[in-house]
C-alpha cells in the first residue's frame, strides 16, 4: 500500500516569521493552524493533539497559543456548554486572514498550473493523467498526434516481434 505523509504548505507573511515578539514554537504553532484552518477556515486542535506533533508539553502548547491569541494573530472560541474549554475553535484573525490573501492573489498564477503536476498521487511516476484527462511522461505534457505511415508499420513489426517473444 502506498502512503504519503502529510504536510505543512501554507502561505505566511515575512512579518509574522519576523516578529520577535513570537517563540520559533509559537511560529511553528501558528503555521500549523493557519494550514488547519486553510479548508474550512477554522480548526479545532487540541493541545494534545499539537503536543504529540510537535512534542511539547500541554502548559507550553496552551501558553503559546494563548500568546498567539494575545497577540490577535488568532481568535479562540470556547463552547459555552463544555467543561474545561474542552471543545475550542481556532480561527484567523482577520488582519492576518487578509494578509494571507493578499499574498495569495498576488501569486503568480502563471506558474500554479505546473505545480499540479508534481502533487502527492502523481510523484515517481512517469506516466500518468491529470484531473483534466492530459497525459504527462516524465512530468512533461504529452501532445497528441496522428501517426504517420511510416510510425504504424514500425509500431506494428514492434508489435509482431513481440507476440513472437511471448510464443
Amino acid at each position: 500500500m502506498d502512503t504519503m505523509e502529510e504536510f505543512i504548505n501554507p502561505i505566511i507573511p515575512i512579518s509574522v516569521l519576523s516578529d520577535s515578539r513570537i517563540s520559533s514554537l509559537e511560529k511553528l504553532l501558528l503555521l500549523h493552524i493557519i494550514s488547519l484552518c486553510k479548508n474550512k477556515g477554522y480548526c479545532w486542535a487540541t493541545n494534545s493533539y499539537f503536543m504529540n506533533i510537535h512534542g511539547y508539553s500541554k502548559q507550553t502548547i496552551s501558553k503559546s497559543i494563548n500568546h498567539l491569541a494575545s497577540l490577535n494573530y488568532i481568535n479562540l472560541n470556547y463552547e459555552k456548554d463544555s467543561t474545561n474549554n474542552s471543545k475550542r475553535t481556532i480561527t484567523l484573525d482577520h488582519v492576518l486572514k487578509n494578509k494571507i490573501q493578499g499574498i495569495k492573489e498576488n501569486f503568480n498564477s502563471s506558474i500554479q498550473p505546473n505545480f499540479k503536476q508534481y502533487n502527492k498521487s502523481n510523484i515517481n511516476k512517469i506516466y500518468y493523467k491529470d484531473e483534466c484527462g492530459n497525459e504527462y511522461w516524465n512530468g512533461q505534457l504529452i501532445k497528441s498526434e496522428t501517426p504517420t505511415d511510416e510510425e504504424l508499420k514500425e509500431m506494428n513489426k514492434l508489435l509482431m516481434e513481440f507476440k513472437k517473444e511471448e510464443e
